[in-house]
């Protein structure tokens, strides 16, 4: 399995695109009544999974934020470029 991180120069709101996973919210603070507080993104993790590339998107306390599924690392790599602005090298 390949894995590498991305650690953001400050901390930013997730894309539209990354919607997080309901249970992963129950019983945390920001999962609390009908408009659970944004959490920002400081670190990526690009890992291969099934074939397929996922892009999590980590809080700066590791907590999950959000994920999204790409058929290749490249396509992975450029929603990073699209969502946060990093030019990252297709190298771990």
């Amino acid at each position: 399995m390949t894995k590498f991180t991305i650690n953001l120069p400050c901390p930013v709101p997730a894309g539209d695109n990354c919607l997080p996973h309901a249970a992963m919210s129950l019983g945390s603070v920001r999962g609390v009544g009908t408009r659970p507080q944004q959490a920002l993104v400081s670190r990526l993790v690009i890992q291969e999974q099934l074939g397929s590339w996922v892009l999590y998107r980590l809080d700066d306390r590791g907590g999950f934020v959000g994920d999204t599924w790409h058929p290749t690392k490249r396509d992975a790599l450029e929603e990073v470029k699209r969502e946060f602005g990093l030019e990252v090298s297709d190298e771990p």
